[in-house]
Parts: C-alpha cells; sequence; structure tokens
C-alpha cells in the first residue's frame, strides 16, 4: 500500500472532488457549497490518499485498517470523518468487506461519525482510499445557516 499525505489547500481538494459523469447517471460534486463552508470552518484537516500496490483487495483493507489503528491519534474533540473509496467500474463494496470496515474503522474515530463514500465510474486495476479528517476546534451543536433568497 502506498501512503500519500495530499498537500493541496483544503478548500480546494474539496472543491474539486467531483464525480464524473458515467452512461448511467449524472456527475456532480461529492459536497456542496454549504458543506465545503462547515467543514473548512474552524477546523484543521488532513487528507491521506491511499493505493493498492502488490497486495489483494482483502489485504488492502487489511493494511488500510492496520495504519489507522497505528497513526490516528485518539482526542477528545469532534471529528468530521469521511472514507471515499474508489473502486473498479461497475463493483461496489462486498457486504463482508463493508461489514469489516464497519466494524474496524469507527473504533478510530471514538464516538465520531465516518462517511463511507463508493465511487467506480472508471476502469481501475487499483483500488484507491481517500481519508478526510477535519478536527473541529470550537464545535458547538447549534450552528447558525443563513439562507440567502434570490
Amino acid at each position: 500500500m502506498i501512503v500519500t499525505k495530499i498537500e493541496t489547500p483544503f478548500r480546494q481538494f474539496l472543491e474539486n472532488l467531483k464525480v464524473p459523469k458515467s452512461p448511467n447517471g449524472e456527475g456532480g460534486t461529492l459536497f456542496s457549497p454549504d458543506d465545503i463552508n462547515y467543514l473548512t470552518r474552524n477546523s484543521s484537516a488532513s487528507v491521506y490518499e491511499f493505493k493498492q500496490e502488490n497486495e489483494t483487495d482483502q489485504e488492502f483493507y487489511e493494511t488500510f485498517v492496520k495504519w489507522l489503528h497505528e497513526e490516528v491519534p485518539s482526542h477528545n474533540y469532534y471529528v468530521e470523518a469521511y472514507l471515499i473509496v474508489y473502486l473498479r467500474r461497475n463493483e461496489y463494496l462486498s457486504t463482508d468487506t463493508f461489514r469489516y470496515l464497519s466494524q474496524n474503522v469507527p473504533e478510530c474515530f471514538g464516538k465520531n461519525r465516518v462517511w463511507l463514500s463508493e465511487v467506480n465510474h472508471r476502469m481501475r486495476f487499483r483500488l484507491r482510499i481517500q481519508l478526510i479528517r477535519c478536527l473541529k476546534n470550537d464545535f458547538t451543536c447549534l450552528i447558525k445557516r443563513k439562507i440567502h433568497r434570490t
């Protein structure tokens, strides 16, 4: 497994995360402008990319989980975490793989939620995962949202 820390400015990275148009559906962005504003406001973020190298799919997921347990610091802050799993065309996470990830990934983030998105629009030979972590520095349970009328 190859691990790379993505150094692109966080807002720019989120704005460029797009799902291209596929023959069966429309493309679009992964995060709405409101989501991007929420994730970038008062947070320290990190983005990592994991690429499958010379291992089986199961070994890749196991190595990813092992990396999470070793490298993700435990803390008492609120964290927004997103896993974007890039699969091969017309593939989906199997029930067993999803169960494995759902049992082993969330425990690295305490009681915080982890969102998983599957993207499978291109011919790929290797699996890829992007991990987005936003540590919310001054998280409050009530957030004021401004709605602009047009």
